[in-house]
Parts: C-alpha cells; sequence; structure tokens
C-alpha cells in the first residue's frame, strides 16, 4: 500500500509515513533502462529520497546533479536533533555499476541552532528546529533551490505558544548565498490565522521562477497558496528579520468557515490555462467540496480563484497530487490529479482501495474534457501518490508521465508505471509503455519505492530526459537513463511473387535436381534520435512460417542450407542508416506437399543484436513493428486469374432409419461428392460422429463405392471422419463412399442422432460444400419371457405306509414336498433398469394349510420378501437335493435355450382348481434389477403339501394354482417407451386320488389257483371250439381253380 503524505497534527495530516527499506529496480519495458540505474544512499532512517530534483549549478553548466531530501536526518547544527537536510549527489559522467551506492553530501542551507529570546530574563527558544523535516520539499529552477521544513515550530510573540508555521530555505549561485523564507511566522499566530500554516508542504517555481508555496494549515486547515520573487527573498534578508514580509509577496486570504480542513496547497504546480502570457497555479484541496475533494486553478497576477476540478468519490483524496504537461502536443497543458486512496467497488461490501489518476485535456483556455481515467490494479497501492512529466522520453513528439505506486507490486516494494502521450488521446487514452519495480524483500520492510518522482531534465546530455525515483524507506534514491530509441523501417520483396512448378532454373546444390527458385531481397533503414553510429539488427527469415505455426509441411526452403530458418545480421547507424540482405529459397516437390492453394508466407523479425560495449545501448521503438510478413503463390490451373471458384456438391444416404438400445446397430452411410466447377484443394470430405458413434472403416465390398483414404481425428472437442477427395479434385469429379459406423453408446441419446458432413477444401472462395445431416432414430425395447416349471406336476394320495401326524414336528411330517420356480427372462435388445415380480402362493383354505411354504430362494439380481412370514410353524427344515429336473430347469435359466411359458398339461380329471379367488394366498413380492440382454432372474419356493387337509375330502382332485405376474418400472436410458413390459401368467400341482394298494393282502396259493384255473377254462373252451368245426378250412370250387389258371397264362402272354 502506498502512505499517506500525512502527518495527524492539530487535526492536519503532514507527510509523513510508515517505517519504511534498498534496492535494485528490476524493470518490464521500453527506453527507460532499468538494468543499471545509477542509485544514491543516504543515512539509515533518514527518509533519504522522500523529496528528489534535478540541480544545474550554473545555467552555463553542462551536467545536471541531484538533490535529495531526507527530512529526518541529523545534521551538524548543535542541539538540534533529526532537524532534516538536503543532499547534493553529483551524477557521474561515466557510472560504475561496481561503485554503487554513489555518495551525496548535505547542503549547509542552516547551521545555526534554534534562535533566542529573553523572556523574563529568561533565554528561550524562539524556534524549534528538532524534527521540523526539512527537506520534505526541494524543487529548483536553474541555478535557484528550495528546501522547505513544514513542521519548522515557531514561538509565539503574545503567548509563548509554539506553532507549526514551517519555513523554507532558498540558495542561488551554487549555494553560495542563502536566504529564509517562513511566510506563515507572522503576529497571526493559532489555528484560526497561520499559527498551523505548514508553509512548504509542497513548492514549486513558475517558468519565471517565482516560488510557489502551499501552506494547508493556515486558517482552521481551510490552507492557502503563497507566492513571491527570489530575488525579492535574498534582497535585505536578515537573522534578525524573523516576522519579514517580502516584498511582491502574494497571498490567498481566509475563506467561510465552510471550507475548514480543506487543505488548500496540498500540493502546487503551474501550468498555463488562460490563454495569456502568465501561468496560473494549479492547488490541491484534498479535503475539499465536503470531503470529496478539488484542484483549484488560481490566477497567479491576484490569487484570485478562475475554476475547480473536483473529485468524483468521497475521501479518495483527489488532489493529494497535482502536475501540468502537454501529453498530445496540441499546444495547450494538460492537468493529472492524484487520488490514491480511490476505492474500485467491484463489490458494495468488499470495495478495493487502488488509486486513481484522472487527465483533463485542454481543448482551448480553460476548456477541458471529461477526465481520462488510470486506475490501480494494486490493493492498498496508493496509485497516484505521485505524478511526475517526464517531457518527451522516447522522441516520438509528445510529452510522457510517471505515476508513483509505492506500495504496490510484488511484496508490496513498489512500482512507478510509465504512459506515453499521443495525439488521440481522447480515443486511445495514455498507453503504459513500462514499469519499474522495487526488489527488495517483504521482510526488510516496506521501502516507499516510487513515493517521489521527477523527470524530464537530461543528465547525461544524450538528447533523452531521465528519471528520478526515490525509495524513502529503504533510505536510496535511483536515477534511471533514457536510451535512444531506434526506429527500424524494414521491407521484403520477392521475385517472382508467382512460382510455377515446371518453370525450374535452378539447380539444388549437392543434387543434379532443377528446382523452381524464389529470390527475397531483405532491406532495412534505421532513424532515431541521438543513435549511435553502429546499430546491429539481427534478421531472421522465416520461410513458409505459418505451416510452422499450424504444424503443416513446409514448402519452400533456403537453397543452401534445405532449412526452412536463416539469421542475418545488418550492420547499420547513424553513418549508415540503410542496409540490404539477399537469399535464394526454392520449392519442394510436389509430392513433398499436398497445399497448394494457400499462399507462401515468408516472414521477418528483426531485433537488436545485443551491445557489446555501449554504455547506454540503444531500444528498438515498441510503437514499430519488428515483424514483416510478404506472400508468394504457386501457379494453380485456374484460369488466368490463377484463382480456382469450385462447386462442390453433396448427397448421402443411410441404409437404416431406427436404432434400438442394446443392439448391434451397425450403420452404413453411402455418400456423394461432385465438383462441378474449377479445381478444389486439399478437398476433403468431413464427417462429424455424434458421441455414440464409432468409425469402423470404408466399405470395400461394394465395386461401386470408391476405396478412399480416410481417417479418424480429433478437432478441438469434434470428433470426425475425414477422407481425402482429391488434390486437387478436378472439375467434373464425381466420387462415391460407403463409410461404416458402430452405434453403442446410446444410455443416455436423445430421440435422434445425427451424422453432419461437408466438403472442405483450401480455395479462397466456394471452399465448401453443401452441408448434409443425416438422422436416425432412436427405441428402446426389451423383450421379457416369463416361465416356470412345478415339481412334482401332480401329487398322487394317500402315500402307503405313511401317516400325517397329529403335531408335526419335522417337514417330512406335513407331507410331500413341493417346488415352484419362476424365471423372469430378458431376450432384449434393451437392457431394463428394474421390474417388480409378484408371486400369489396358495397356502390355506380357511384354517387349514395347503402348501405350506418353506423358504423362498433367488438367482440372479433380484430380492424378495412376503407378506407373511415363510414357516409359521417352525417345522424342522431338512436338506434337500433338487432332482434331475429342476437341475436342468436352473442350468438352462442362465444358458441360451428356447423359453417357453409355464402351462399345465392337460389333464383328463374334473379337478378342482385352488386359486388365490378362492383361498387365502401367501404374497412373494420381489424386486428385480438390471436385466442386460440374455440375463435372468429367478424365485424358487419351496412348500410341503399339508396331507391332512386333502386325506379330510379323499377322492376329490385338486389344481393348486400360484400365479406370478412381472411389470417392468424403468429402462436405464434416458429416452423411455411409451409403454413397458408386463405379463401375469399361473402354474399349478395336480391333487390326485389313486386305488388303494393290496397286492400284498391276498395269499400267494390263491393267486396261484386262480392261475390254474384260469388255464383250465381256456382249454375247454378251445376243445369245444375244435369239436364244432371251429378250426376247419374251407376249400374253393375245381372251376375258381382253372379259371384263376387261365388268367396267369393270358397275363403272361400279354407280358
Amino acid at each position: 500500500m502506498c502512505a499517506y503524505r500525512m502527518y495527524a497534527f492539530g487535526g492536519m495530516l503532514c507527510r509523513v509515513v510508515s517505517v519504511l527499506w534498498p534496492v535494485l529496480s528490476i524493470v518490464s519495458g521500453f527506453n527507460l533502462h532499468a538494468e543499471r540505474p545509477a542509485v544514491f544512499r543516504g543515512p539509515e532512517g533518514s527518509y533519504f529520497g522522500y523529496s528528489v530534483d534535478f540541480y544545474r549549478p550554473t545555467p552555463e553548466s553542462s551536467t545536471l546533479s541531484v538533490l535529495v531530501g531526507a527530512p529526518k536526518a541529523n545534521t551538524s547544527q548543535p542541539g538540534i536533533i533529526e532537524g532534516g537536510a538536503v543532499y547534493y549527489c553529483p551524477y557521474p559522467l561515466n557510472p560504475d555499476p561496481t561503485k554503487q551506492p554513489y555518495s551525496c553530501t548535505q547542503i549547509p542551507f542552516d547551521n545555526a541552532n534554534n534562535r533566542m529570546i529573553k523572556v523574563n530574563g529568561t533565554r528561550e527558544p524562539l524556534e524549534f528546529k528538532s524534527h521540523q523535516w526539512f527537506g520534505a520539499s526541494v524543487r529548483t529552477h536553474k541555478d535557484k533551490v528550495v528546501a522547505c521544513a513544514p513542521l519548522y515550530h515557531w514561538r509565539t510573540v503574545v503567548n509563548g505558544e509554539k506553532d507549526p508555521v514551517g519555513t523554507c530555505y532558498v540558495a542561488v549561485q551554487n549555494f553560495s548565498a542563502y536566504a529564509e523564507y517562513s511566510p506563515c511566522r507572522t503576529n497571526d499566530p493559532n489555528p484560526e490565522g497561520q499559527g498551523f500554516c505548514q508553509a512548504g508542504f509542497s513548492v514549486d517555481f513558475t517558468k519565471e521562477g517565482t516560488l510557489v508555496v502551499g501552506g494547508p494549515g493556515s486558517f482552521y486547515w481551510q490552507g492557502q497558496v503563497m507566492t513571491a520573487g527570489v530575488a525579492e527573498i535574498l534582497n535585505g534578508y536578515s537573522l534578525k528579520a524573523v516576522l519579514r514580509r517580502v516584498p511582491g509577496e502574494k497571498q490567498t486570504h481566509a475563506a467561510a468557515d465552510t471550507h475548514d480542513d480543506s487543505y488548500l496547497g496540498y500540493s502546487v504546480a503551474v501550468g498555463e490555462f488562460t490563454g495569456d502570457s502568465e501561468q496560473e497555479l494549479i492547488a490541491g484541496v484534498p479535503r475539499g467540496a465536503q470531503n470529496f475533494g478539488y484542484v483549484a486553478v488560481i490566477n497567479s497576477t491576484n490569487l484570485t480563484f478562475i475554476m475547480n476540478f473536483t473529485g468524483e468519490q468521497m475521501a479518495s483524496y483527489f488532489g493529494y497530487s497535482v502536475a501540468v504537461t502537454d501529453l498530445n502536443g496540441d499546444g495547450y497543458d494538460d492537468v493529472l490529479v492524484g487520488a490514491p486512496l480511490y476505492m474500485e467497488r467491484e463489490r458494495e461490501s468488499k470495495p478495493k482501495e487502488v488509486g486513481r489518476v484522472y487527465l483533463y485535456l485542454q481543448h482551448s483556455p480553460l476548456t477541458f474534457s471529461e477526465p481520462l481515467l488510470l486506475t490501480g490494479t494494486h490493493t492498498f497501492g496508493r496509485f497516484g501518490t505521485a505524478i511526475a512529466p517526464l517531457g518527451d522520453l522516447n522522441q516520438d513528439g509528445y510529452n510522457d508521465v510517471a505515476v508513483g505506486c509505492p506500495f504496490g507490486g510484488e511484496d508490496r516494494s513498489g512500482l512507478v508505471l510509465i504512459y506515453n502521450g499521443q495525439r488521440d488521446l481522447t480515443a486511445r487514452g495514455l498507453t503504459l509503455s513500462q514499469e519499474l519495480y522495487g526488489a527488495w524483500a517483504s521482510s526488510s520492510g516496506l521501502s516507499g519505492y516510487g513515493f517521489t518522482l521527477r523527470g524530464d531534465r537530461d543528465l547525461d546530455n544524450n538528447h533523452y530526459p531521465d528519471l528520478i525515483v526515490g525509495a524513502f524507506g529503504k533510505g536510496e534514491v535511483s536515477v534511471y537513463r533514457a536510451r535512444p530509441v531506434v526506429s527500424v523501417e524494414a521491407e521484403m520483396i520477392l521475385t517472382p511473387r508467382i512460382l510455377n512448378p515446371d518453370d525450374r532454373s535452378c539447380l539444388l546444390t549437392e543434387s543434379d535436381i532443377m528446382v523452381t527458385c524464389l529470390r527475397v531481397d531483405i532491406c532495412a533503414k534505421v532513424s532515431g534520435v541521438g543513435i549511435p553510429d553502429s546499430v546491429v539488427l539481427n534478421a531472421e527469415l522465416q520461410l513458409d512460417w505459418l505451416k510452422g505455426v499450424r504444424g503443416g509441411v513446409k514448402r519452400v526452403y533456403f537453397l543452401d542450407s534445405h532449412q526452412p530458418q536463416h539469421t542475418g545480421v545488418l550492420t547499420l547507424g547513424h553513418s549508415r542508416p540503410h542496409s540490404c540482405l539477399n537469399y535464394t529459397v526454392y520449392l519442394r516437390g510436389e509430392d513433398e506437399f499436398r497445399d497448394k492453394l494457400t499462399p507462401i508466407s515468408l516472414a521477418l523479425n528483426y531485433s537488436l543484436a545485443p551491445p557489446s560495449n555501449l554504455d547506454l545501448p540503444p531500444v528498438l521503438n515498441r510503437y514499430s513493428s519488428t515483424f514483416l510478413q510478404e506472400q508468394a503463390y504457386i501457379l494453380l490451373d485456374c484460369g488466368e486469374d490463377n484463382e480456382c471458384i469450385p462447386d462442390l456438391q453433396l448427397s448421402a444416404s443411410i441404409d437404416r432409419t431406427e436404432l434400438v438400445v442394446g443392439d448391434d446397430n451397425l450403420v452404413m452411410l453411402t455418400i456423394n461428392a461432385v465438383n462441378e466447377g474449377e479445381g478444389a484443394y486439399e478437398t476433403e470430405l468431413h464427417t462429424l460422429l455424434p458421441p455414440e458413434a464409432d468409425y469402423i472403416g470404408v466399405e470395400r465390398r461394394i465395386e461401386a463405392l470408391s476405396r478412399l483414404n480416410c481417417e479418424y481425428r480429433m478437432v478441438n472437442d469434434s470428433r470426425l471422419v475425414v477422407c481425402d477427395l482429391g488434390n486437387p479434385m478436378v472439375a467434373g469429379t464425381e466420387v462415391s463412399v460407403g463409410l461404416r459406423f458402430a452405434v453403442q453408446r446410446l444410455d443416455d441419446a436423445g430421440p435422434h442422432i445425427d451424422f453432419d458432413l461437408q466438403i472442405h477444401s483450401s480455395n479462397k472462395d466456394s471452399s465448401k460444400s453443401n452441408p448434409v445431416s443425416l438422422s436416425l432414430s432412436i427405441s428402446a425395447r426389451a423383450q421379457l419371457d416369463l416361465r416356470g416349471v412345478c415339481h412334482p406336476s401332480q401329487v398322487v394320495l394317500p402315500f402307503p405306509h405313511w401317516e400325517p401326524k397329529e403335531k408335526p414336528v419335522k417337514e417330512d411330517d406335513v407331507g410331500p414336498q413341493v417346488t415352484h420356480i419362476y424365471e423372469l427372462h430378458n431376450s432384449g435388445p434393451s437392457s431394463i433398469r428394474e421390474a417388480e415380480l409378484q408371486v400369489g402362493w396358495p397356502s390355506r383354505f380357511r384354517d387349514e394349510h395347503l402348501l405350506y411354504a418353506l423358504e423362498v430362494l433367488t438367482v440372479g439380481p433380484i430380492s424378495c420378501r412376503s407378506n407373511t412370514s415363510l414357516n409359521p410353524l417352525g417345522l424342522q427344515t431338512s436338506s434337500v437335493q433338487d432332482t434331475p429336473e429342476l437341475l436342468g430347469f436352473l442350468r438352462n435359466s442362465s444358458s441360451p435355450h428356447r423359453y417357453r411359458r409355464a402351462t399345465n398339461a392337460a389333464q383328463p380329471y374334473s379337478s378342482k382348481t385352488l386359486n388365490c379367488s378362492n383361498i387365502i394366498c401367501l404374497r412373494v413380492l420381489c424386486v428385480v434389477g438390471r436385466l442386460d440382454r440374455g440375463q435372468s432372474a429367478v424365485v424358487k419356493i419351496r412348500s410341503r403339501l399339508w396331507a391332512h387337509t386333502f386325506l379330510q375330502r379323499r377322492n376329490d382332485p385338486y389344481l393348486l394354482n400360484s400365479t406370478v405376474s412381472f411389470r417392468v418400472t424403468a429402462l436405464p436410458y434416458r429416452l423411455q417407451p411409451s409403454s413397458l413390459p408386463q405379463h401375469t401368467t399361473s402354474m399349478g400341482t395336480l391333487v390326485l386320488w389313486g386305488t388303494p394298494d393290496v397286492a400284498f393282502a391276498i395269499p400267494l396259493w390263491v393267486i396261484i389257483l386262480a392261475i390254474l384255473l384260469g388255464l383250465l377254462v381256456l382249454a375247454m373252451l378251445t376243445l369245444a371250439m375244435w369239436k364244432c368245426g371251429f378250426f376247419d378250412r374251407a376249400r374253393p370250387p375245381a372251376d375258381d381253380v382253372s379259371d384263376r389258371e387261365q388268367l396267369t397264362s393270358d397275363q403272361l402272354a400279354d407280358a
């Protein structure tokens, strides 16, 4: 952050800052030689560098030196503590960085102790010079120097109080004559008068050498401005005349009490604003206008106020610093005003204090534009604390300006920003051309680098003004010299500009190959104020440079090196302002590159070669381009104008219109491309793939389709298939191609996907065909099959040697095992995300059990629960192995097979059907997870037939039916079908009654006797039938035999 130039004293803020610390400055930028500044260092803690200025000892002197104020320095004055001093720092004619920092000497403005006065017989101080901050402000004009102590106190004659009236010392003739000037040391003490004036808080000179002094504490800190001639101050000066009034002195007077605490004179400057020969005064009033601040333009003749510039933000300290210079070269002085406490309100709750500088352009006398704004970028940097006109820093005809930001930059070590003026400032504004940085470690304290600035003087007589930067927190001052600016005018001449590939007039080095050649001439001319006699330019020539930027194949090389780039040296200077280089380049073979249509760009980049022995090397003009480009062309078969205008036509079709999620979804695009115009170069078919599609390849099985070279590319985030259609694709060419794709990733697809196609060429005009878009609709379908098996399918009662137990303990005590298995199978092609499956199980008839459910088992992504508990009697279950029939069913449920729905074989019995409509059913509710194509979910319910219930109803057959239903609730896709699969079916176990088995109740002898009796009866029947002639055969008559024989003979004869 940039510190206040303020110190709280009796309500007035004076120029004191936080303690700050030594540097070498680093820089980015233009023509200030920041790498090697001359550095002066003062006593530690003296605030050396708080104020600075250039100084010319005599009007005839050819060199300048530097004056530096150190307001907390100790001097040889007896009994004075930190009275402050001004140092004289001669600038070395030949700066040597190894001898820095350079030394300075104190200027003896005042060697005396406090003047004394006898009060009631006791000698008491009349003035108080300790901590007076002498050197807080320093200004020079030719051989005149003024240095002030704004905190100088003087004892009032009336009541013996001491007031900070401030005082200044003027020196002339190379410090051979001194005089004190204290305009507020009067008989009008105390705050209501000039007792708190603090004269010398700001000082300046008019162009005639009149001294201008600001005293912001007068009249209850309304402030005032005073002027006096230096000659008048020197004439008749006497140490004894403590209340002296200088002849010709002028002062502003007290205003109404509404102007209290305004601080008029906080900063002062001079300029011409009325069009006459007299300069006007500029005075900052940072707490005027209800703390918005303003800057007053004051008539220097009678010190009347002419006009004001008012700030835009309260408490921004608008008017903290002021400067005057002509920045747009129109002959009128412009005004710059600093507001270092300006806050930028990106958000109302968190404004950032960045500082701002306002530039008022004067278009005619007392007519100014709306302010142009320069806003700081470093929070708490105090941008605008110091503003220094620099003169024409780069000798472009326009003055420049420096702005200090003493607590900005990295580690808050301070920076200075250089802005260049120009003609059209209203439209383009000031141009930031360079930044100078303080380079102290943050741990060493704040430096205040850039707190004070001074420019517009040429220290080294190289025709360029230089800059002084103070860093009072480190006790250092850096002097930056301006480097000569070299402006370069370069040109590149190509002969010929159009290359004919058939005109091969050059022999390729180290071979016998003839090639097409191009001559390149590079010429440069330098100019500038004070440039050296020898300026060396490095000229780097890059051939076909745009191909290098875009990663293409370069089409031309240098003939001698076979390389696409070369760096040459141009030696120019003040005595040799013009020089040229020439090269020969050749066109590579047509089989080595494809692009024949794009111009061949040759780029020249030039820079100054590093100096070898110059103390102050020149710099290239940053406003002159260091890049030059020319273009050559390849002769094309496109008519006399060498410009091809193709007419590209595109059509396409697709072999299907719909894709189903989960299916293989193979797609082929059949594309037809035609050029009905002139040749199209680097012609390519671009197919933009949707995210769901993958490129398989070119269709090569159909003879009518071309077998083009196609490749997959990623361009930015787009996926393309690019096919080469020819280079060139000559007029009348027609190409057909088939492209195959697999479309798989359809889970998040919308209702359709699109393939976008277009032909691209590198031609300048009509380079593309009509766009074609092929759309495929997307749907989701899943075929689900529900099947089941019962084991056993029927139960025959009663069982031999088995009786139901009155109080069953084990499951075997109940009856035979009955198992039903249900399988939900997805035949695809789409998957399902979730389904519901429900089983109604014939559990009880009134209070009697039917099929007593023991357990529910599942296979696959399915989970089940029942509405009542299984095995409610807690019977002991046994480990029962599945029968081969059940094992086969379970194996088939996870392997490819033909599915059948659960059905019951036709029964010849008339049975009573028991199902959930006439009995009490157990409800089994299942949630099925994701089923992809070919996957199944299986539910197995194991139970026991409660035999006791049926034995009470003998000879009645029953069909025990279980019902099963499913309903798909969601598919795992963004696209959902209008209806989802669902189905209900049933299957049952038949309970039959058989004849009782009495085989073992009949004795064996009875069986044998029955067999013998049966045989006896059979024999008697056979004998009776024989006796009756039953077994005798009937013979045919003799005539019939003869006829039969005759027929046979006739047939043989016919054969």
